[in-house]
C-alpha cells in the first residue's frame, strides 16, 4: 500500500522536473529593416574607422576594411560594446565624425537586432574576444 501512496508524489516530482528542465525563455527576437551594407557600413566609415582600423585600433577596437555582417556576428562582443558606447553618446568623440541622432539610432538598432549577445561563462563573465576582423 505504501508504494501506491507514493505514486502521486512521484508524479508531481516528475512534472516539476519536466517544467524546470525546459530551456529558459529566450530574449524576444528583434527585427530591423536596416541593411548592413547600405545603412551601417557608411556610418562606421564616417564615424569610427579613422580611430578603429587595422593600423590604429584604439581601445582594442578594430573595424576591418572590408567589414561584413558575418564579421560583426563573429565579433559580437566588440560590436555590442561599440553600440553601448554609441548609445551613451561616448562614441564617437564630439570632435570626430558626424554621427547624428538618426545614425546613432540606426547603429544601435542594427546591432541589437542582428548581433547576438556573447555567451556567458559559468562564472558569469562573457568570453574574451579580440577587436576583430582580419
Amino acid at each position: 500500500m505504501k508504494s501506491i501512496a507514493l505514486v502521486p508524489v512521484f508524479a508531481v516530482f516528475c512534472l516539476a522536473a519536466v517544467i524546470f528542465a525546459q530551456d529558459p525563455p529566450k530574449e524576444p527576437a528583434k527585427t530591423t529593416k536596416l541593411d548592413f551594407k547600405k545603412d551601417i557600413i557608411p556610418i562606421v566609415k564616417a564615424n569610427c574607422i579613422s580611430c578603429h582600423n587595422k593600423d590604429k585600433a584604439e581601445h582594442n577596437v578594430m573595424f576591418p576594411d572590408n567589414m561584413t555582417e558575418e564579421d560583426a556576428v563573429k565579433n559580437a562582443r566588440m560590436w555590442r560594446n561599440s553600440a553601448r558606447e554609441v548609445k551613451k553618446g561616448a562614441m564617437p568623440p564630439k570632435n570626430n565624425g558626424t554621427m547624428g541622432d538618426k545614425d546613432r539610432a540606426k547603429f544601435v538598432e542594427w546591432v541589437e537586432a542582428k548581433v547576438p549577445r556573447p555567451a556567458r561563462r559559468p562564472g558569469g563573465e562573457p568570453p574574451k574576444t579580440t577587436g576583430g576582423g582580419h
